[in-house]
């Protein structure tokens, strides 16, 4: 099945910068991600919207309306992890508390191939009632791919990053 659009939100930026672990940001990675990922859709003549493309800060409302604007077929926000223990690790998934089939379909393709690329634990799929899920009308799934506290899934986030981005 090929996809038509695809909103890319590139989760935080600007004066907010996510977690942060030492002089690494979250929206940092989260943004290169995103361009990375763009940039490998449009080539294979996919449709992108990015609620972001440079570092800026994007309130979370606007970024559901960019996507409910742009109808697509599925709507991804890109995320790093963050926790007080840096032995936490492993990519998850989000969809929305109460997702659809579609979501969750599409939510564990991408998990499933991002667990492999990465070479981080699975975390598994898991249901939140994010602003952005919860208010964004195509499937979407909100990624976490790795930790930014931990310093090995910060290794693997950078090794793999080609096939990360390539796997979403």
């Amino acid at each position: 099945y090929c996809m038509s659009k695809i909103v890319i939100d590139p989760g935080h930026g600007g004066t907010d910068p996510g977690t942060v672990n030492g002089s690494r940001y979250e929206k940092n990675d989260n943004l290169r991600l995103g361009l990375a990922v763009r940039d490998i859709l449009q080539n294979w003549g996919q449709e992108v919207v990015m609620t972001r493309s440079t570092d800026v800060y994007v309130p979370l409302n606007t970024r559901s309306a960019i996507s409910n604007a742009a109808n697509p077929d599925l709507f991804i926000s890109l995320h790093r992890n963050g926790s007080t223990n840096t032995s936490a690790n492993g990519v998850e998934n989000y969809v929305y508390t109460y997702p659809t089939t579609t979501s969750t379909n599409y939510a564990n393709a991408v998990l499933n191939r991002v667990v492999v690329s990465s070479q981080m634990n699975n975390r598994g799929l898991k249901r939140g009632n994010f602003a952005v899920l919860r208010n964004t009308n195509a499937p979407a799934q909100l990624l976490e791919l790795g930790f930014i506290t931990n310093a090995n899934d910060n290794a693997l986030f950078d090794a793999n990053f080609n096939a990360n981005a390539l796997a979403i």
